[in-house]
């Protein structure tokens, strides 16, 4: 999609075009619908509120996706605090569990093939809801929404180093996840 100038940006367009987008980034982070889909409507309706604010000094997807993340990790870190309230002695239930997340409608694809595509998505999905939070950030970040490992390093306040020590390690542990369910499997 070509981005309008931020003159053009309405309400209805953001929510057309950016939500499914905003919502998948979020369910990925978060583990599970329910928290992805209240991190979605916050962001929504921040982007609602503040975007007369928006100058264009950025691409909008840019400008979603950083809110996006904070708002996700705001989210869990409320989570976790409420849960550390509720049950103190445990820390172990943190990670969110949940459906794994159907991917679009394929074209020109025998029914086989769509059926093989989701079932491969729905492993994946699981491996990624697997990684602990630090990694499945990082993770998520880089090799899912294909940012640079600066700009993950901003968002998430770490430093480069320690993106790229998170990436790697996140990487081993879904090749290790991974590899029963292909062929060729990967032995570390």
């Amino acid at each position: 999609m070509v981005e309008p100038p931020p003159e053009k940006l309405t309400p209805e367009l953001v929510f057309r075009e950016y939500a499914p987008r905003i919502y998948n980034i979020a369910r990925r982070m978060l583990g599970n619908d329910a928290d992805a889909e209240d991190v979605t409507q916050d962001v929504l309706l921040q982007v609602v509120r503040k975007l007369d604010t928006f100058r264009g000094d950025a691409q909008i997807a840019t400008w979603l996706h950083r809110v996006t993340v904070n708002a996700a990790l705001a989210h869990r870190q409320k989570r976790a605090n409420r849960q550390k309230h509720e049950n103190p002695e445990s820390d172990d239930d943190l990670l969110g569990s949940g459906g794994s997340i159907t991917p679009g409608k394929k074209w020109n694809v025998g029914p086989e093939e769509t059926v093989l595509a989701a079932e491969q998505a729905g492993i994946i999905e699981k491996a990624i809801e697997q990684l602990p939070e630090p990694f499945r950030d990082v993770y998520v970040l880089a090799d899912v929404e294909e940012l640079p490992n600066t700009e993950i390093a901003e968002m998430l306040g770490l430093s480069l180093a320690a993106v790229k020590s998170r990436l790697h390690r996140a990487r081993l542990r879904m090749r290790d996840l991974l590899a029963p369910h292909f062929e060729g499997k990967v032995t570390s």
